[in-house]
């Protein structure tokens, strides 16, 4: 893609913070601005540039003035979880603002390796498939993925309060029958 000069800002003040959605952190490097008001990496438009995503200074919440980006991530399962049933999930929670984000797993490994006195992290298996309801098989109770699930969330409730409310709202999601 060409895109004259004319049409590049290099060097523009962003009116908030700029995000690497490939990494879901703050982005520090050089950028330039189209015309259009998007951003992208490096100092020249290519058909190749990697475009950065911009929260508003005014949708950025306490724990984003404090210099972080601390917006959750958007995380599906991989297909061969589904084969094994469970997949890794990765939570973090800022003591500051109480607010509860999932991460992937490099960035969970990094605010783990940054211990962070404000900042708690969690991982957790989340299962995905079987069935949703429990059963009584021979006289015995099998727990369904929604108990199994929500006994999941309970456990980490307790590292991470308001977990439950703010993001493990539903014990079923992305499970499979």
């Amino acid at each position: 893609m060409y895109l004259p000069k004319s049409k590049q800002k290099k060097g523009a003040k962003p009116e908030g913070i700029l995000i690497d959605p490939s990494t879901g952190l703050k982005f520090n490097g050089k950028f330039i601005q189209d015309f259009l008001g998007n951003f992208f990496k490096g100092d020249k438009i290519t058909s190749n540039s990697k475009p950065l995503s911009l929260i508003p200074f005014s949708n950025i919440d306490d724990a984003q003035k404090y210099g972080t980006n601390f917006v959750s991530s958007k995380i599906t399962p991989p297909e061969d979880s589904y084969i094994k049933g469970t997949f890794s999930r990765f939570f973090c929670k800022d003591s500051r603002s109480n607010k509860v984000i999932e991460m992937t797993r490099d960035r969970y490994l990094q605010e783990k390796k940054d211990k962070k006195l404000y900042r708690r992290v969690i991982k957790i298996e989340w299962y995905v498939t079987g069935n949703p309801e429990d059963e009584i098989i021979n006289g015995y109770l099998y727990p369904g993925t929604k108990s199994k699930n929500q006994d999941v969330i309970d456990q980490a409730e307790k590292i991470l309060p308001g977990i439950g409310e703010q993001i493990l709202k539903d014990p079923l999601q992305f499970v499979r029958k």
